[in-house]
């Protein structure tokens, strides 16, 4: 079996249930040498770092002032130009996960997003949102003002 087959339930089998979730990490860590700062990335990611511009809020690691400009200039309002910048496409980040694997860890993501919010934002008519495109497969995930709460958009 190569890295990019294991999985932590198997390991979870094959160490009868005593395999954590920290014992998977470092098993992966221990094979595979990752760039120092892929960890604190990988956190910028589950927790990245909110703010308001424009008085909406944006994640400031990737935030495009000059595309969010762009949005504006035509024709979108803050708010609207809110959740294009702030969307991350998991399945272009994550290269061969497989759509449920991405739809179960955008649910994750914006679990955290939206308690970030709450806490930092709390009356903010914002909220993390999952988007699943179906037919192309592809899941993201962002910050936006929506007039539904759907999951799902085909």
């Amino acid at each position: 079996m190569t890295i990019e087959n294991w999985k932590y339930e198997d390991f979870v089998k094959a160490n009868n249930g005593k395999f954590s979730v920290l014992d998977f990490i470092h098993a992966v860590s221990a094979k595979v040498t990752l760039p120092q700062d892929f960890a604190l990335c990988m956190g910028s990611l589950f927790a990245p770092d909110l703010a308001k511009f424009d008085n909406v809020i944006v994640i400031t690691e990737w935030f495009d002032e000059a595309r969010f400009q762009e949005y504006r200039s035509d024709g979108m309002s803050a708010e609207q130009a809110q959740a294009w910048v702030n969307m991350v496409e998991l399945t272009d980040i994550f290269q061969g996960i497989s759509f449920d694997k991405a739809k179960e860890l955008a649910e994750f993501i914006v679990r955290l997003w939206n308690e970030r919010i709450g806490h930092k934002f709390p009356k903010e008519a914002a909220v993390a949102r999952v988007i699943l495109e179906v037919t192309s497969e592809e899941v993201f995930v962002t910050i936006g003002q929506f007039s539904e709460h759907r999951e799902v958009s085909d």
